[in-house]
């Protein structure tokens, strides 16, 4: 599997097999991966991810770790429970691949890419990702991440960000590269609670538009919706331009940037569990679905 057509440059086997893992479908082999024409999808804080064509029609993401050095036992070990970690809105793992000079993992492909590229990567179309897509995805990612919080008090995932909430062709969120952060050298640092944040700057993401990073530059996102905020130059301003020539409703809009806010609070403490997070962003959708009925029967001829 190679960026382009052979496998990824410099890779190096063993006689080793891909292990395929629960009840994951053995439909290739290891010879039947490195035979496939391969494209980059993406380089990220674990490695590169490779979209690989097989034959039959097939495609497979493939993510080439690097700096991951562990005995095998203790990786295998750890890619098991990763993969144990069933949800609709978490990336599927279906096998890996584990030798002292290499070690790759294979995952569902998600045709629609990253809701990064969906959000910046085609500014100005006639079809940008519309308010209840928007709010739709907000609530499948944080059920992903309340899934891996729910394994245990210090579970966290440890990279949120838009590039690792990937779409599928149905426009399912789903959450990716989850437990990968524990086979980095430096993990233990995480925390759930610092899930929460960057899924709340993602939240203000998905409203305003506004990339964190962009260029090699950073934007706080949580400090700049607060002063937009204390300046008082109107909320359309924090709306993603997107959104407001479509005519989207601002309050929900607003229901969900505070959301957004609470979570990236500067005291751990008092930011919300994912739960929490859940259950908000549940109530902004059914508030709509009230207000939209109740829109419909004002509107609804007497006879």
């Amino acid at each position: 599997m190679a960026a382009a057509s052979a496998h990824p440059p410099g890779i190096a086997v063993s006689k080793k097999q891909l292990v395929f893992l629960r009840n994951a479908p053995r439909l290739f082999d290891l010879e039947d991966l490195l035979r496939s024409s391969a494209e980059v999808l993406g380089k990220g804080t674990y490695g590169i991810a490779y979209k690989a064509a097989l034959e039959e029609s097939l495609v497979v993401a493939v993510k080439r770790l690097k700096n991951v050095k562990m005995p095998e036992k203790e990786f295998a070990e750890k890619i098991k429970a990763i993969s144990a970690m069933e949800h609709p809105n978490l990336v599927p793992l279906r096998a890996y691949y584990y030798s002292r000079e290499e070690k790759f993992l294979v995952y569902d492909y998600m045709p629609l890419g990253s809701l990064s590229s969906l959000l910046h990567g085609n500014r100005g179309s006639p079809s940008p990702l519309k308010w209840e897509t928007r709010i739709k995805i907000a609530l499948e990612a944080a059920r992903g991440i309340e899934c891996i919080h729910s394994t245990s008090p210090s579970a966290s995932h440890g990279n949120i960000k838009s590039s690792n909430v990937l779409i599928t062709s149905s426009y399912r969120a789903r959450v990716s590269e989850h437990g990968l952060s524990h086979l980095a050298p430096s993990s233990q640092n995480l925390t759930p609670e610092a899930d929460v944040y960057s899924f709340g700057v993602l939240l203000l993401e998905l409203v305003t538009g506004k990339a964190p990073a962009h260029g090699g530059r950073f934007v706080n996102l949580p400090r700049w919706v607060e002063e937009t905020l204390i300046r008082g130059e109107g909320t359309r301003e924090l709306f993603d331009e997107e959104l407001t020539r479509f005519r989207s409703p601002e309050e929900e809009m607003l229901m969900l940037l505070q959301v957004g806010l609470d979570c990236t609070s500067l005291n751990p403490d008092h930011r919300p569990e994912m739960s929490s997070v859940v259950a908000k962003i549940e109530e902004i959708r059914h508030w709509a679905a009230r207000k939209k009925d109740k829109l419909k029967e004002k509107e609804a001829p007497l006879f």
